[in-house]
């Protein structure tokens, strides 16, 4: 079975959805089935739609309603194949994105939508009640680091990372924001932010916040496959988002290496985290603050629901079972195909 797997961002800093359709496509190739990747933002995407034509797949798959969906369709109409779209964030969260005539269009003529937990399903079905019979739940998969050798830090500090690129819906203005009052009495603490420029405004404006601040330390892009010193590095994980359109895969990277982790409580966090059992949540800044004070003071409490969280995610979130259950609904809707 062939599959195109369509992705709108494969160049400039690294989004959670080319992790994601990366590993998703390596793992479909181990079940045994082809997989084409089309970056949306190639210069050279007429000549990836030309192969298409050329030699047809089975069926397309789009991620992100707005960015790839109208694309995919119409690709599919053009080849006469079914398609499939994958919601992941701001498709559904982002009332400018999930409004737009050629969102609803992408998702009304989909053989299949899916996207990455219960709670966010729930929310998909009601900002589009149409698609409820062809909703799937696939759980989203995550791939442990091979170079885990710590990055170098103080031996005294308490690092904090915020895995997230420099624009407005990940927070991190409010995260400067809302653990400042801390620094007087924990001068230990320390915001590790690790990510490329995607708003160069918003860029500008939260290094001009934190300029003056010794405590903060932007490590810019970070390769994906450095990622897993930094975690090493990290005694906490922090994860300041306004929404997340699935189980964010730093959340799901970092509590694979047993790290601890503190989210806002948003239903995409809430569907993965559990509070005080596999990590923590929060609202608000002073409750933020609280919790860090707390799990800094408390190394046996981090250790400890780090673990739990750590084997959940082993046990729940393999990207085996995740590439076996998009090639069984790829199957569904191609029954002839093998």
């Amino acid at each position: 079975m062939h599959i195109a797997l369509f992705c709108p961002f494969s160049q400039g800093p690294t989004r959670g959805n080319i992790t994601s359709v990366q590993r998703i496509a390596r793992h479909l190739q181990i079940h045994g089935l082809q997989t084409d990747l089309i970056p949306l933002d190639a210069t050279d995407l007429h000549l990836h739609l030309q192969n298409l034509v050329a030699t047809p797949p089975s069926l397309l798959h789009g991620f992100h309603a707005f960015h790839a969906g109208p694309l995919t369709r119409t690709t599919a109409q053009q080849l006469g194949l079914p398609y499939l779209i994958t919601l992941t964030g701001s498709d559904l969260f982002d009332p400018a994105l999930r409004d737009q005539q050629e969102t609803r269009l992408a998702l009304h003529d989909a053989a299949a939508v899916t996207c990455f937990d219960p709670l966010v399903a729930k929310l998909a079905m009601q900002a589009f009640p149409h698609i409820s019979p062809k909703l799937h739940v696939i759980p989203q998969g995550v791939e442990s680091f091979q170079d885990t050798k710590p990055t170098k830090k103080p031996s005294d500090s308490f690092v904090i990372l915020l895995p997230a690129a420099l624009r407005p819906v990940k927070g991190i203005d409010f995260a400067i924001d809302a653990l400042s009052p801390l620094t007087d009495e924990l001068p230990q603490l320390q915001l590790w932010i690790a990510g490329g420029e995607l708003d160069h405004q918003y860029a500008a404006t939260v290094r001009e916040q934190a300029a003056q601040l010794a405590w903060v330390k932007f490590l810019g892009e970070v390769p994906y496959q450095s990622m897993g010193a930094l975690y090493a590095a990290a005694d906490l994980v922090l994860n300041s988002s306004q929404f997340e359109g699935g189980m964010a895969n730093a959340l799901l990277e970092a509590m694979v290496m047993g790290k601890p982790v503190v989210a806002r409580d948003v239903p995409g966090n809430r569907s993965l985290i559990l509070h005080g059992e596999t990590g923590w949540l929060f609202q608000g800044g002073e409750e933020l603050c609280r919790l860090i004070s707390q799990l800094m003071a408390h190394k046996t409490l981090r250790d400890t629901v780090a673990a739990q969280a750590q084997q959940h995610v082993l046990a729940q979130y393999s990207p085996q079972r995740e590439a076996g259950l998009l090639a069984q609904l790829y199957r569904s809707l191609r029954p002839a195909q093998t």
